[in-house]
């Protein structure tokens, strides 16, 4: 899939093509098979006014899929991060399948356990999708991971002090 740079939209963000409208024979309002200006994936919201823009920016801007112009991530970086988070999964498994077995045999497990273990369990799975969604940014990735590891050691803190 094709995504496009910042250089092929013009000053109202819309993406240009090689043929402008009214071109290829085609008099000046009528539809063709390819418009000329396609709205961007990365265009501003229409509602610059609103609140909440400038966190949606900010977060647009840190957390987005490469495009052309975007160098691809440093391999050595690229492999630390898959093995940190292969690190973080099968010692999740460690909670998961006391919880698991806790449950299935039907071991005198408090209410409020289940829940939480499964809060902090999706909440650092989505620390760590953040963190590969953030890879070419200097530090997030490693403050994401690191938020990850502490829900993690906290899952496992609760999974041995309370079952």
């Amino acid at each position: 899939m094709r995504t496009e740079s910042n250089s092929e939209r013009d000053a109202d963000g819309v993406l240009a093509t090689a043929a402008p409208a009214g071109t290829a024979g085609n008099p000046p309002g009528t539809a063709s098979d390819e418009p000329a200006a396609m709205p961007s994936a990365r265009t501003a919201p229409d509602d610059q006014d609103g609140a909440g823009t400038g966190l949606r920016t900010a977060v647009t801007s840190r957390f987005r899929l490469p495009g052309e112009d975007d160098p691809s991530p440093r391999t050595g970086r690229l492999l630390g991060l898959c093995a940190w988070a292969a690190a973080l999964g099968f010692l999740g498994l460690i909670p998961g399948g006391r919880l698991a077995v806790a449950l299935a045999t039907n071991l005198d497990v408090p209410t409020w356990y289940a829940p939480t273990a499964l809060t902090i369990g999706v909440l650092g799975i989505v620390a760590i999708a953040a963190g590969f969604a953030a890879i070419h940014r200097f530090r997030l990735p490693l403050i994401l991971f690191t938020i990850s590891t502490f829900l993690l050691l906290t899952n496992i803190t609760l999974a041995y002090t309370t079952l």
